[in-house]
């Protein structure tokens, strides 16, 4: 292997990485699927109450599988399809949210003194902190949307009327914002000829 071949090799990969790393956002339509998730889920707690908890669980799985299979999709035509990542970022938010979940509900159980209201303030917070830890490990972004939704978890009862619908619109706007930023960095020319 020549030194010119070594070069042009070496400046594919910097490019592919840098790519990689600009574009750390995921796929979009995976962000907005979740955005009109919350909004229309979280609309529906002002609006008719009953109707949500149905459509948080059967959105939620729905929304579950169309998320790994659009990510999947996106991660192979960006030839960056890692299946152990996937994994993770199934576990972290699939099991993740289900556990923020669970351990809202548990609670309100424990502590009878809790309102559905309270409970499902509860479950936005553990959420956020969800949110926080994705931002860490896997989207920054994720870092300040994390503390958004915790901020938000708690200041949902202080508003008198549509305080979730209001939440809801807040969160999906969070979602969709890294949506309008991304951008993949170019192949150095080098890079871009030889491959």
């Amino acid at each position: 292997m020549d030194v010119q071949q070594m070069q042009s090799d070496l400046a594919y990969i910097r490019g592919t990485v840098a790519r990689q790393q600009r574009s750390s956002s995921g796929p979009a339509p995976v962000l907005w699927l979740w955005a009109i998730y919350v909004l229309v889920g979280y609309t529906l707690i002002d609006v008719r109450p009953a109707a949500a908890s149905i459509f948080f669980l059967v959105a939620g799985i729905v929304g579950g599988f169309l998320s790994a299979l659009l990510s999947r999709r996106w991660a192979q035509k960006k030839g960056e399809y890692d299946p152990a990542m996937g994994r993770r970022i199934g576990l972290h938010f699939g099991v993740g949210v289900v556990l923020a979940i669970v351990a809202a509900l548990a609670t309100a159980l424990v502590f009878k003194t809790l309102t559905g209201q309270q409970a499902g303030q509860l479950v936005v917070v553990m959420i956020g902190i969800v949110y926080f830890l994705a931002g860490v490990h896997i989207a920054p972004y994720f870092l300040w949307l994390g503390p958004v939704l915790i901020a938000g978890g708690l200041a949902v009862g202080f508003v008198p009327h549509y305080g979730w619908t209001m939440l809801g619109a807040v969160i999906a706007i969070g979602l969709v914002l890294p949506t309008f930023f991304q951008h993949s960095a170019p192949l150095p020319p080098q890079a871009a000829e030889s491959h």
